[in-house]
Parts: structure tokens; C-alpha cells; sequence
């Protein structure tokens, strides 16, 4: 149960000062001793390695990233690996992290507890510090959480940094993430890490949105993805619930959104079958598909089948304030 009329079994209960205590007990030691972690104004970070920085922010909202029915503790993990997909897309290492609780005062606290519960395991499972952040008040039956969350990379791979001629590839499949993987996905830090050492890999970002609207962000102007449609990953979800809407898999693998998989562009001169090999002994249980390739554009844009030259059918992934 998320939320209760009764006063005692509610964060209430415990006021702003009360329930700080009870997160710092939850986290454990996920959250260091002040002043490194919750305690002061600030908490106070040192970085001995010097690396470039990264900062990220990402949220979690009742009714939108999970439901009434949703485990806790896999809402509570599903903030904490959203934020660290972005951290991997940049081939990053995720440092400390703040969280920011947006919640009525009729949330249960056993709930709550158990949200933390998933947030601390997630947390010790990536050495990831959380060390502090803010509670406000919202009305009842409502509930958010936003996580921000910093990183250091020796080179962050960036989206804007492909060119004509680079193959595209993506890891796992694609679709039908609403199925489960929504919930259970795998942050992609060590292969985000292993792309960002090798000279090769040109551009990164993860898949959240769909890949009908991340991909173009990685094309450079003037060129499109020509992808070889037969190649795009479907995943079972994706087949299984295409079976219910009426849509096919492959507009579910390119439009679903949350996938949390990688997509990238490696240079031209590696070939593709190198490259593959190169992956396969290093991430042996996780597959990696070739899409296509960018290439120059005749005045088309976005995204095109490589066999007939027609623009993708589906443009859109995942949109905030839409009609969807």
C-alpha cells in the first residue's frame, strides 16, 4: 500500500526532521557522514582523479515512470539506473548523487522504507554515494522523486561527433519495454566505459526515448541513418505486444522508448566484422546489432530504409506533453 488515511502508518507521522533520519538510516552506507553526505547546507565533494565532470538529472513520477501496483523497490532502482544510463552514454563513471522527494504527507512510510530499500541496493551494486538532498510537500496521493547525479569520464563521448561513412550500432534489443524491461534494465556503464577508451567510437547516446526520435540526434547535419530495418533487434516484448495493438514489432522496437540500451557510431575505418569481434570477446553475453551506416544526404533527413530510400514511417518516439 503507497498511501493510507491513517496518520500513524504515514511520513506524517514522523515530520521533515523525523523522516530525514529515517532515510539516513535506510541508505546505510550509501550515504556518508556529514559533511560528505547529509548533514550540512552542502555536501562536500573531492575529486582526487581531476577527470572532466558530468552532471545529470532525472525524475520519477507516479501515474508516468510507475504505477499504484509497481514494486517499491524496483521504483526506487528505476530512478537510480535511469540517471546512470545517462552517466553510461557518455562513457562515464557515476560519482555522488542528490535526491530531491516530492510526496504527500499520506505516503506510507513502510512504502517509502522499501523505495529506499531499492534505491540503497541499486546504489552498493554501482559504489554510487547518495549524500543528501531536499523533501517538500505536495498534496496527497502524489509522489515524485528527482535524482541528480554527477559522473567523471577521462574522454565523455559526445552525440554531435559522427560523420558520413560511420556504422551504427545498438546493444540488446529493442521494444516492448513497457512488458517489464522498463523496470528491470541493465545501465550500460562498463561498455559506455569500453567505448569511450577506443579511438573508434565516434558518437553515443542512450536509447529512452525510441529510436525513431534518439537516433536523429546523433546524425550530423546534412546526412541520414540508412538502416537495414531487417537488422533492428526486436525484442520479445516487442513481438508479444504487437500481437495486442495491432502495430507491428518493428514499430514497437523503433518507438516504445525506455529501453535503455546504447546506440553508437564507430568510424569508417574500423571495419564493421573487427569491430564486432572486438565486442564479442569483450561483452560476450550481451548482442550488438549493426543497423546501417550515416551517410551523405540528397536532401533527405533523419532516418531512411538503406534497400528502397524511403524515409522511416515512424518519426516519433516518446514525447512529454503529447497527446500519447
Amino acid at each position: 500500500m503507497m498511501f493510507s488515511t491513517s496518520a500513524d502508518a504515514t511520513i506524517s507521522a514522523h515530520g521533515e526532521s523525523g523522516l530525514i533520519q529515517c532515510i539516513e538510516n535506510w541508505l546505510g552506507p550509501v550515504n556518508p557522514p556529514s559533511p560528505h553526505g547529509i548533514g550540512d547546507d552542502c555536501a562536500l565533494i573531492i575529486d582526487p582523479a581531476s577527470r572532466p565532470s558530468l552532471l545529470t538529472t532525472d525524475s520519477l513520477s507516479l501515474g508516468r515512470h510507475f504505477h499504484l501496483w509497481t514494486p517499491p523497490e524496483k521504483a526506487g532502482a528505476k530512478l537510480i539506473k535511469r540517471n546512470l544510463s545517462d552517466i553510461a552514454a557518455m562513457g562515464g563513471q557515476p560519482g555522488p548523487a542528490v535526491l530531491a522527494l516530492l510526496c504527500g504527507p499520506d505516503l506510507c512510510t513502510d512504502w517509502l522504507k522499501a523505495f529506499f530499500d531499492g534505491i540503497r541496493n541499486t546504489c552498493l551494486a554501482y559504489e554510487l554515494p547518495l549524500v543528501g538532498g531536499d523533501i517538500t510537500q505536495t498534496d496527497n496521493g502524489q509522489f515524485s522523486a528527482v535524482l541528480t547525479l554527477t559522473g567523471q569520464a577521462e574522454k565523455p563521448l559526445l552525440r554531435k561527433t559522427a560523420a558520413a561513412g560511420d556504422a551504427l550500432f545498438v546493444t540488446g534489443s529493442l521494444g516492448g519495454s513497457i512488458l517489464g524491461k522498463h523496470l528491470d534494465f541493465i545501465p550500460r556503464i562498463k561498455e559506455g566505459q569500453w567505448l569511450a577508451g577506443r579511438s573508434d567510437c565516434s558518437a553515443l547516446i542512450d536509447l529512452t526515448d525510441g529510436l525513431a526520435k534518439d537516433l536523429p540526434a546523433i546524425i550530423p547535419e546534412g546526412s541520414v541513418a540508412a538502416l537495414q530495418l531487417d537488422r533492428i533487434p526486436l525484442s520479445q516484448a516487442a513481438r508479444k505486444l504487437s500481437e495486442e495493438t495491432g502495430k507491428t514489432a518493428l514499430e514497437h522496437a523503433c518507438t516504445d522508448g525506455e529501453d535503455y540500451e546504447l546506440l553508437f557510431a564507430v568510424n569508417q575505418k574500423t571495419a564493421v566484422n573487427d569491430f564486432a569481434e572486438d565486442w564479442l570477446s569483450r561483452f560476450p553475453d550481451l548482442t550488438l546489432s549493426c543497423l546501417g551506416h550515416i551517410q551523405l544526404s540528397d536532401g533527405k533527413s533523419g532516418i531512411i530504409d538503406a534497400l528502397t530510400g524511403d524515409a522511416l514511417p515512424w518519426l516519433d518516439g516518446y514525447e512529454h506533453f503529447s497527446n500519447q
